[in-house]
């Protein structure tokens, strides 16, 4: 409520301002005139932009200089209803595709995409299409097959290559009306308002699209419902309505005195017609796509600057102008749209994350800011007092690898954030004299920059007006070793963050809906800086034949069948997250150790993160499935794939027409299927040879009875080309992937136990890895390093005294017992009751603790989050406080 005051309060102080404004004040979305001299002045002072004006004119100087001799080559481009007969203005949709058009207007008209769906080809350059292109059949280069053979893409299949080549050639006249703003040129006024004018009229003309069946799940044309844009299928994919509102600002001028011959015909003026269209998109953007997710906040992105180019109400018959649309977003809420109070009461105020997938979610903060920014020039300030946004911009660092890309789970593509949230916020920080909150965006930016992740000489000319000169500030953003959103299921646990030595693992359970995926209890590890056993992402979209085995379970590593969605329960975790307080961690026990404990439903994992040196750790991965047959699947990045024994011998494999029994249907994407019945403990390594050195991982996996393994061709992991170390297993590239099956032998008292390590060709720290006793519900491993040794015990009765060993007892969840050249280096319990190696030993005094004992240079430190028993190799156990890394005299 409080928050729904204050924006009506603010909108109160400004409408005198609004109302004042006089018709024809243009630019006024990014921009005034008043403004350009200060713009000129940050290109002629500022060398990021002055290099990103120069970066522009690069981009669309040959186009217009091109058009000053050849006014029709781009105009011809764009795709239309060019031929006269069949200047449709209605069309009609079908099964959520294109299936006719009536009507025949008196000029070309935009040419609405061919289908919903998308496939899997994008445009050939613009010199390359069709000019005047009559049929709609676009060209296309596939992006999954190696050959780059242009194609030729019949309408009714070219997805979205209609919208994108509309697109593409509207973004080129934005960049140039930008241009004109700046030079006051008349080339740049003309070859943007060539294309507008096409685009604009060819609007107008067109009547939203019927869709009699309902198949979008309303009627379309004008009624409310169903999720139809006024010009594509899907309300969030009307968009080229985003380049034309900026194009009409900066030649608003321009266009009056330059209107297109037509106008005479109809009788109408400039800012008539373009009012009518852009109302339009606004009128049905409020009445399509419902008032939850990214949907809502996607539909006000599209429609805030078709808003705000509009004049005031009194100039409008029908009263409706930028006053009365504004608080459709500033404040209102109705029955298909949510205004901000309601997008901001979606963020959670303890993590501030969004609650969708991180490829989501990022990009919903950055939205906000940006119409924030867009709506502040226009007199309404949505930013102040509403501290959820930078709470929500500073979240989506939690999400960050060391190489600054997004972890990636459910519906996305992995890659770096939107850096536009901090460049807001620093623009709205630097506006308002908030210099604490410019020195935080400050750190973030030159982070970025420090890093390769961001380039700001390249800023498009948004960032030209908007971004600032960087106050001073550091360059280094503290991270955190433990996040945890319960929301997402998801755990991240770092140990460093510097892409050279950097550890880090995820977590995390599956989810319908969301945007998040059914990935069972999935699990990803990283060196250098790489996801090496990412999630799958190479789809095209969510209509290909491939998106089940990317967006679930088979494209995961994890346990089938079983465990797809449901809540989590995690069973120990350390460092520990309170989430009813922080997205993150507030204190660790290790330097050295961290791990997290899940059970989901009949599955139970555990993943051990341990450092060896500062230059080496690895991974422990022990999962358990209450079934009698299990299907362990690990997808890792690599060219090649090799399975040996633990004496180095290679197994030979035979290949098999099929895996024999399918877990799910999209196990019809393995290929080239090869197996060996083997029960014993065995290695696999994955080799990157993309890079210099080569990027090696192994894995060692205890043996079980009743195996089978198989090794298999997955689809690709990625369509990127930043996600992956020399793009390995990029599309069409296939992905070495293992699938380690038991039949008839309970996966819980006979777990899935393995142990990865990732290293530079020649850097392998790991010499030897043997199972220490026979257990039924605890492991124990022995890990032999080149300068350490680590017992590790992990159990799932907590109330048995284990002694795997001689010399070792165990109770608890997880614990790890070191040495270092021979000599006591640390005991980890984690969630435990005793953990004593000989002489040294940790005890909880009441239920469980989560503590470690550790040598550093002749002397004895602890932590202990609960009050602990320690001995010591010479003495008598002794009861020591809760404390963090205190010296023991």
């Amino acid at each position: 409520m409080k928050l729904i005051s204050s924006i009506f309060l603010i909108l109160m102080l400004s409408g005198n301002f609004l109302v004042a404004q006089q018709i024809g004040d243009h630019p006024r979305l990014f921009a005034t005139k008043e403004d350009r001299q200060a713009v000129l002045q940050k290109i002629e002072n500022e060398d990021w932009a002055n290099a990103s004006w120069n970066y522009l004119l690069k981009e669309i100087d040959g186009y217009v200089n091109r058009h000053i001799k050849d006014p029709e080559w781009i105009v011809s481009r764009l795709a239309m209803y060019w031929k006269d007969g069949e200047r449709y203005t209605q069309c009609y949709i079908k099964g959520q595709d294109w299936d006719y058009g009536e009507g025949n207007a008196p000029v070309p008209t935009v040419r609405l995409p061919g289908m919903r769906k998308w496939n899997d080809y994008v445009n050939v350059p613009l010199e390359d299409r069709t000019p005047y292109n009559e049929t709609g059949d676009m060209w296309g280069i596939s992006r999954s097959s190696g050959d780059k053979t242009p194609v030729l893409v019949p309408y009714k299949k070219s997805g979205h290559m209609i919208r994108q080549n509309n697109m593409e050639i509207l973004k080129l006249a934005e960049k140039s009306a930008f241009a004109y703003y700046i030079t006051q040129d008349e080339k740049y006024a003309k070859f943007s308002s060539d294309i507008f004018w096409t685009w604009l009229l060819g609007t107008y003309y067109m009547k939203p699209p019927l869709d009699p069946t309902e198949s979008a799940g309303g009627p379309g044309g004008y009624k409310p419902g169903g999720i139809l844009g006024y010009y594509d299928y899907e309300v969030i994919h009307d968009d080229r309505q985003i380049p034309a509102a900026i194009i009409y600002d900066f030649l608003y001028n321009y266009l009056n005195k330059h209107p297109h011959e037509h106008l005479k015909t109809i009788k109408k003026n400039t800012v008539d017609v373009a009012s009518t269209v852009f109302k339009r998109f606004i009128e049905i953007g409020l009445v399509r796509g419902g008032k939850k997710g990214n949907w809502n906040v996607n539909r006000y992105k599209n429609i805030i600057g078709s808003i705000l180019v509009l004049e005031s109400n009194n100039f409008y018959k029908d009263g409706k102008g930028r006053e009365y649309y504004i608080p459709f977003y500033t404040e209102k809420s109705g029955k298909h749209y949510a205004g901000l109070p309601e997008i901001m009461a979606n963020y959670n105020e303890v993590t501030g994350l969004w609650p969708e997938s991180p490829g989501y979610a990022s990009g919903m903060i950055p939205f906000v800011l940006d119409m924030g920014l867009k709506l502040y020039k226009s007199g309404v300030n949505t930013l102040s007092g509403n501290p959820i946004v930078n709470k929500a911009a500073l979240a989506n660092l939690g999400w960050l690898d060391a190489r600054g890309n997004l972890v990636l789970f459910g519906d996305m593509r992995g890659g770096p954030p939107n850096m536009s949230a901090f460049e807001s916020l620093l623009t709205y920080a630097t506006w308002e004299g908030d210099t604490e909150t410019a020195k935080k965006m400050a750190t973030v930016i030159r982070k970025n920059i420090a890093s390769g992740y961001y380039d700001r000489t390249q800023s498009d000319w948004k960032g030209i007006l908007f971004n600032q000169p960087l106050p001073e500030s550091g360059n280094e953003i503290p991270f955190h070793r433990a996040a945890y959103s319960p929301f997402h299921r998801h755990i991240i646990m770092k140990n460093g963050n510097d892409e050279e030595n950097g550890l880090m693992f995820t977590l995390y359970g599956g989810k319908k809906k969301s945007h998040l995926s059914e990935n069972g209890l999935a699990m990803q590890f990283y060196s250098k800086g790489w996801v090496m056993s990412p999630d799958a992402s190479a789809y095209e979209s969510y209509w290909s034949k491939d998106a089940g085995y990317h967006r679930g379970i088979t494209g995961s590593n994890t346990i089938v069948p079983g465990y797809k969605s449901g809540e989590i329960t995690i069973n120990a975790m350390d460092p520990w997250v309170d989430t009813t307080k922080s997205f993150y961690n507030t204190n660790y026990t290790s330097n050295k150790v961290s791990f997290a404990d899940v059970s989901a439903n009949e599955k139970r994992r555990l993943v051990a993160m341990i450092r060896t040196s500062e230059t080496s750790g690895y991974y422990v991965d022990i999962f358990r499935s209450n079934q009698d047959d299990n299907d362990y699947i690990h997808h890792n990045l690599g060219n090649v794939m090799e399975l040996k024994d633990v004496s180095n011998n290679t197994l030979t494999l035979e290949h098999v027409n099929n895996l024999g029994t399918e877990y799910d249907k999209n196990y019809n994407f393995f290929k080239n299927q090869r197996k060996v019945d083997y029960t014993n403990d065995f290695n696999a390594t994955w080799t990157v040879n993309n890079t210099q050195p080569a990027l090696v991982t192994d894995m060692w996996m205890m043996g079980q009875k009743n195996r089978e393994i198989y090794t298999v061709d997955a689809p690709p992991t990625t369509l990127r080309d930043d996600v992956t170390p020399g793009q390995v297993n990029k599309s069409p590239e296939t992905t070495p992937t293992l699938i380690v099956r038991q039949n008839g032998i309970n996966g819980s008292k006979n777990p899935f136990v393995s142990v990865f390590e990732s290293y530079e060709t020649g850097k392998k720290h790991i010499t030897n890895i043997s199972k220490l006793g026979q257990f039924v519900d605890m492991v124990s491993l022995k890990v032999e390093s080149k300068n350490s040794t680590q017992i590790i015990c992990n159990s799932i009765d907590e109330n048995k005294l284990y002694k795997p060993s001689k010399n070792i007892t165990f109770k608890g969840i997880f614990g790890v017992a070191s040495e270092k050249d021979g000599d006591f280096e640390y005991l980890y319990l984690g969630k435990g009751k005793v953990l004593q190696k000989e002489n040294y030993k940790i005890e909880a005094i009441n239920g469980t603790v989560s503590a470690e004992l550790k040598q550093v240079n002749g002397v004895f430190y602890y932590t202990a989050n609960k009050p602990v028993s320690i001995q010591l190799k010479k003495g008598k156990a002794k009861t020591y406080p809760a404390g963090n890394n205190v010296k023991i005299q």
